[in-house]
This record gives structure tokens, sequence and C-alpha cells, in this order.
């Protein structure tokens, strides 16, 4: 399938003091194939681009559980309303950030950061998929790292250089994914980490 860009434009960007742009919003100009034959007139689509995400889900077996970290999320906080049932802005996630790195790197880095948990094991990639691509280019990479005991585990994390204030969790398996159902679990690559750690239980 064919697809002619006429232009791109960057009417906004967001750049640290650093001189790296975090996010971008990109508008471009263009037609495309149809499925029927022909182009598309031309038309305008616009990219939020603000890089790929990796994401791990840490899994300790002889307990079964698994651990997940809250913290605060401005765009949930900003995006709430009375009737909604999760109006804080603290969410339950799995372990994540930025892909500035080989995705297994990241996620070993991401760990430690968030958790105090150093991995010595090899992880498990999941899967990887567009988080919204109507409007955004981002992937996420989802690893899963299997342990014996979650051992280590510290209450309070986060990079002090980054603002970072993290609790973590220890839960049972079978409460998270109730957490999930009752919506008090809100986070799309949390769910499809934990939904996709559920399918794997029952074909093992």
């Amino acid at each position: 399938m064919q697809v002619e860009i006429r232009s791109i434009e960057t009417p906004y960007q967001f750049t640290l003091p650093n001189g790296h742009v975090l996010f971008k919003i990109e508008e471009a100009t263009l037609s495309h194939e149809t499925f029927k034959g022909g182009m598309t007139p031309e038309i305008t689509r616009i990219n939020f681009e603000r890089g790929d995400g990796v994401g791990v889900l840490l899994y300790a077996e002889e307990k079964d559980e698994v651990v997940l970290v809250e913290q605060f999320r401005y765009p949930v906080y900003a995006s709430r309303s009375i009737n909604d049932d999760c109006p804080t802005g603290w969410l339950l996630e799995i372990v994540a950030g930025i892909k500035d790195g080989e995705g297994h790197r990241v996620a070993r880095r991401e760990l430690l950061e968030e958790t105090g948990f150093e991995l010595t094991k090899d992880l498990e990639h999941l899967t990887t998929f567009y988080l919204s691509p109507g409007g955004s280019s981002e992937q996420m990479e989802l690893y899963l790292a299997h342990v014996k005991k979650a051992d280590g585990i510290q209450p309070h994390t986060g990079l002090q250089s980054e603002t970072e204030d993290i609790r973590t969790h220890t839960l049972p398996f079978s409460q998270a994914l109730q957490m999930i159902k009752d919506g008090r679990i809100r986070d799309a690559k949390t769910m499809i980490a934990l939904m996709l750690l559920r399918d794997q239980r029952k074909t093992a």
C-alpha cells in the first residue's frame, strides 16, 4: 500500500534543559492508497511522538505473587471527574520506562530503580504493541521477570533526580487479576501483562 507525504511540520515540541526532546507533535499532510484502489484526497494527520517504552512484570513463583508500583500520573489527575471511580491520579502499574537502549537492558535498570530488585535471570519477552495508534507512534515492549521470591523489594523508591515518588506493592496474582475486573487497575500495559501471564499459566 502506497503513502505519499506532502509535508511534515512540528508545531510543538517539549525540550528538557539538557537539550533532549522529550516529545513532539507532528502534523503531516498526505494521501494514501485505498482498499478499493486509487488514492485518498489530501488529508492531515497528527502524530504525538514520545518515543517507545519498556515494561516489566515481576512474578514471584513460590508465593504466586506479582510486584506492582504506585505513582502519581498527572494526565490521570487532569482527566478525572466527579463520576470517576478512580479520581485521585495515583495508578498501580508494572515497572516501566522510556526505551533509551535495548529493551531487556532498560527493563532490568527500571526494575532496580523502581523496586530495588536486581534481576539475575533472563527476561522473557511477552509482546510489543502500540498504545494508541490513532494519535501516537509509541510502542510498548513488555517483559516478564520470573523469580522464585520477591526478596529485597523496597517499599518506597524512585530517582530523586527525576522527582519520582514510587510505592511498591507485592500482591497475590489472583488479587491483581481481580483488581482489573473491579477497576482498581486501569493501566493498559499492566492489564495486558497480567492477562498474558494468566494465559501462560493456563497452558503450562
